[in-house]
């Protein structure tokens, strides 16, 4: 169970915060050596001042000069990085696009050198049966084949940044 405070604690307190190394007054000396509550709060206040004093007198705060350059330094990078996401997604865009029309160019070659190249005749039969299905198929089809193609190749790239970007 607790006990009653002591009626001599804030005296005690504010002598300890005021000045932990200044004398205490007689009434004071006299009432630390009876009371073990008052002298337990007086030793910890004053370890808990000098402390406080310590820390004060150890602190580095830089200067407003240097506080400011670094704010302003701060400032200038998120700017840049901000100024600079367009230009990564259009950089993306432009690679998706040249990546697209390769590969569009390398089917067309792939189409004409056909004939120069020994291919087996099971490969070019079943390659014949394909071009024949593909351009038999009904003009919207191959015109919607080709729009999802090129949506996959530019959305590619840009579904990548989104998920591997750090923010």
């Amino acid at each position: 169970m607790r006990s009653r405070p002591c009626s001599h604690e804030d005296a005690v307190l504010a002598a300890a915060l005021e000045s932990p190394r200044a004398p205490l007054t007689a009434d004071l000396s006299a009432h630390l050596a009876g009371c073990d509550s008052c002298r337990d709060l007086h030793t910890i206040a004053s370890a808990l001042q000098d402390d406080q004093a310590e820390a004060l007198a150890e602190a580095r705060v830089p200067s407003a000069g240097q506080t400011w350059w670094r704010a302003e330094l701060r400032a200038r990078q998120e700017a840049t990085t901000v100024a600079t996401r367009p230009i990564t997604v259009a950089t993306g865009l432009a690679a998706a696009c040249l990546i697209g029309v390769l590969a569009s160019v390398a089917g067309v070659l792939g189409w004409w050198l056909q004939d120069s190249l020994a291919v087996p005749a099971a490969i070019q039969s079943m390659a014949g049966t394909l071009a024949a299905a593909a351009w038999s198929a009904p003009m919207s089809l191959r015109i919607a084949l080709w729009l999802v193609a090129g949506a996959l190749f530019v959305a590619t790239p840009i579904m990548l940044y989104v998920a591997l970007h750090d923010e």
